[in-house]
């Protein structure tokens, strides 16, 4: 019996190392290419991506910054439209008990996109709970708030925000409920 358990072990073990990184080897899904950094990423209802891609060297005057929303592998919208300098982009903190918040405004005419990410005290009973997402703003009206239905990946912050040049959002943004 014990020489069954030692061959059951050791061929486990041999399939751990001669796979040892399909598990997790493909990372959270998202919107952005090989060549961009994923600064935000998570899955939403119906299959669908909010992704935030920034080309590798983004910077203040360099690369690109862009909000990418739908089905994987077809976004159906993408802000800005081209890959340039994201000069429309805005960013934002928020300050919780237990906790904080950031995120970043996309803009198409009277319309807003804010992806967001926050972790503060609002459980029932004070627990601590995450919300991330994308709400879309139109004419100063939350119109739609579409959260993560996952785990999501996330740079924003400031450091990011700092090294990226995003100015601060004008109007504040709340976190939705």
């Amino acid at each position: 019996m014990q020489f069954g358990k030692y061959v059951f072990f050791c061929s486990v073990f041999a399939l751990f190392c001669a796979f040892p990184f399909q598990a997790g080897a493909a990372g959270p899904a998202s919107h952005c290419q090989a060549d961009e950094t994923v600064i935000f990423s998570c899955p939403a209802d119906g299959k669908k991506l909010i992704s935030i891609c920034a080309s590798k060297e983004y910077s203040p005057n360099a690369g690109h910054l862009q909000y990418r929303y739908g089905p994987a592998g077809a976004p159906e919208l993408t802000l800005p439209a081209k890959a340039a300098p994201a000069e429309s982009a805005r960013s934002g903190l928020w300050s919780f008990s237990g906790g904080g918040g950031a995120y970043v405004q996309f803009q198409d005419g009277g319309t807003s996109y804010y992806v967001y990410t926050a972790i503060g005290k609002w459980g029932k009973k004070g627990e601590i709970k995450e919300k991330a997402g994308v709400a879309v703003e139109k004419d100063g009206k939350v119109v739609a708030n579409i959260p993560c239905r996952g785990k999501e990946t996330s740079e924003m912050g400031p450091d990011f925000f700092e090294k990226a040049g995003l100015p601060e959002v004008e109007n504040e943004f709340d976190l939705p409920e």
